[in-house]
């Protein structure tokens, strides 16, 4: 069946046993691939309420449903599981060559289930599965295990592996691939330590097929060459997402002392700006299928940030939550800050948020130098800053604590430092402020995966979609296109796109070459619908999982409780409880248990999992 193999391989890790078995086309018409097929085969194998460390979590990974075809963009790969950060649906993405090696293998879904007695990593190829032992793996970081198992196993394998904080179970684990792609929300690289499994490896030639090569070929061709033309691809392409810096924290969609700053508080503003990071650049980096190509590698030749080989860039986000969140004006420190996450296999997001709340509980008093070893932490001290990291990375001293997550942060040096969590349950909040734009903070507080600006919104609709003007200054009527947003959004993950591609090329466009690629009668309302249909699914893991988004807290400081005095986002307050009620209203849910309405299940035909 093109453009997947239909096969998904179960691993049972205490046993050391795995079993191969073909995957019905239903569910791929259903769910597509990536987290989408994910999020069925989960709700049918394990309890949502089981211990998100304990061996009844299932921790999965699936290539999206185009990645491996050549499409424009459709090159990631998805990890999915219960989230321990969250305690709910947890799923987080990469790009880079790993999905596209994992689909070659002939494999379509790999499921990991019960805990190993000892180290191992999974070797999967075209005509073998194995656990194999990684004693002498466990301690490495993400470069020295990817490096050991390509000398193992070859240049032509791809390694998806975790560092030394999913070892330490943290909080902000992620899962790492080609030395600085990273799998990095949700959690799910402590998932992935629990179950003592340190990588999994993938090597295979195998072709991904399509129905319709020669027209697919064609509609691919035009599609790349309007991509080269337009502007923000261009853009991408010639400074990747550092060009969104110095707009972000212009326009106060940045995060400035964590998130209670505005740019006048930034002391050097002209010292991290898309130029200055050119500067470091050492050369650009194209994901498998990509013809933006807005990665890239970055070294700092010398100083004290010195880094020893060249690194993958620091990304936006990365930017802005290890510099102006924490008012630290260093260029060269962002990388090595960017590098050493990399190494331990941390969510920069995750670890800037963090960050921002230690310094600010240490101002105030409720942190002090007997919980940091000594070091002083102050807004802007970039070598305070740089220990921090590596303490949390390491889980030593104070990041032994903050490795564990906001939650348990806050019960350890008290509930006055709430307020400082700037963090949806558990998980940090992007780069991008609602004050700036109100449409993120009903992404941020309702999706199943909360705190992601990649979940859909009306702030960063998809390419093609037509919506009205929106402004702060009138939250009213927005509910449906959110939900269009989300849902093909949702579509367009699963099927391997990235972010960037799905915001520029016109979903129209890939609805018709979805067509070609599988031979199916898909049209806008039922690629809309599948989407739906994902997006419902995650959340009736949540709701199975305990899970009711409105018993959360959203941080107030971001909504404008108190509002900025100053800047482009000054006297700005958003109602989020308007928003979601709007939402409630539009998508189908009660608005006291948050139960999908009978219709909106039935339609999506998925009553059998309420």
């Amino acid at each position: 069946m093109a453009p997947v193999n239909r096969k998904i391989i179960e691993v049972k890790l205490r046993q050391g046993t795995h079993q191969t078995t073909e995957i019905s086309p239903f569910l791929f018409n259903e769910y597509l691939g990536g987290y989408g097929i994910g999020v069925r085969l989960l709700m049918e194998k394990m309890n949502p309420a089981a211990d998100a460390l304990g061996p009844e979590n299932i921790l999965g990974f699936a290539p999206g449903y185009l990645t491996g075809t050549g499409f424009i963009g459709a090159d990631r790969y998805m990890v999915f599981g219960k989230s321990p950060s969250t305690g709910g649906w947890g799923d987080a993405n990469s790009g880079g060559y790993f999905g596209r090696r994992m689909k070659e293998t002939g494999v379509d879904v790999i499921l990991l289930s019960e805990i190993s007695n000892t180290p191992v990593y999974l070797y999967l190829d075209e005509s073998s599965v194995q656990l194999l032992d990684a004693a002498s793996l466990w301690g490495m970081d993400c470069y020295e295990t990817d490096d050991e198992l390509k000398r193992i196993h070859g240049k032509d394998c791809e390694v998806a592996c975790i560092g030394p904080a999913g070892e330490n179970l943290s909080m902000i684990a992620g899962i790492s691939t080609d030395k600085g792609r990273m799998a990095a929300r949700s959690g799910l690289g402590a998932v992935m330590g629990s179950k003592r499994v340190k990588a999994i490896v993938v090597k295979g030639k195998k072709k991904t097929t399509v129905a319709s090569p020669e027209l697919f070929r064609e509609k691919r061709q035009k599609m790349a060459k309007g991509l080269k033309n337009n502007p923000f691809a261009q853009g991408l392409s010639g400074r990747g997402t550092a060009m969104f810096y110095e707009t972000c924290v212009n326009v106060g969609d940045a995060p400035i002392k964590n998130w209670a700053g505005t740019k006048a508080d930034i002391k050097a503003p002209e010292a991290i700006t898309e130029e200055v990071m050119e500067t470091y650049r050492s050369k650009k980096y194209n994901c498998s299928s990509c013809v933006i190509g807005c990665g890239g590698h970055e070294k700092v030749e010398s100083g004290p940030y010195k880094t020893a080989t060249s690194v993958h860039k620091a990304e936006y986000e990365s930017m802005a939550l290890t510099g102006s969140n924490l008012l630290n004006d260093s260029a060269a420190s962002l990388i090595k800050i960017n590098d050493l996450c990399n190494r331990y296999g941390m969510d920069t997001i995750g670890c800037g948020g963090l960050c921002g709340y230690a310094i600010e509980s240490f101002e105030k008093g409720f942190i002090t130098g007997e919980h940091t070893a000594g070091l002083e932490l102050t807004w802007g001290d970039t070598e305070s800053i740089i220990t921090l990291v590596e303490q949390i990375g390491r889980g030593e001293a104070l990041g032994a604590t903050l490795m564990k997550g906001f939650d348990h942060a806050i019960s350890t040096f008290g509930e006055e430092t709430a307020d400082f969590a700037i963090a949806v349950r558990n998980e940090a909040l992007p780069a991008h402020d609602p004050r700036w734009s109100a449409g993120l903070a009903l992404t941020y507080y309702t999706d199943a995966t909360p705190a992601r600006h990649t979940q859909g919104s009306t702030t960063f609709p998809v390419g093609g979609y037509q919506q009205p003007e929106m402004t702060n200054d009138n939250l009213s009527g927005r509910a449906k296109y959110h939900i269009d947003n989300v849902n093909l959004t949702h579509a367009l993950s699963c099927l391997g796109l990235c972010t960037f591609c799905l915001s520029i090329v016109d979903y129209r466009d890939v609805v018709e070459t979805l067509r070609l690629a599988d031979g199916n009668d898909w049209s806008e309302e039922s690629f809309n619908k599948t989407g739906s249909r994902i997006s419902v699914m995650r959340h009736l893991f949540n709701l199975k999982a305990g899970i009711h988004f409105k018993s959360f807290k959203f941080p107030e400081r971001v909504l404008g409780n108190p509002p900025l005095a100053e800047g482009p986002t000054s006297n700005v307050k958003i109602d989020l409880d308007l928003l979601v009620n709007e939402y409630l209203d539009e998508v189908g849910y009660d608005h006291e248990t948050l139960q999908p309405s009978e219709l909106l299940l039935e339609e999506l035909n998925i009553s059998q999992f309420s």
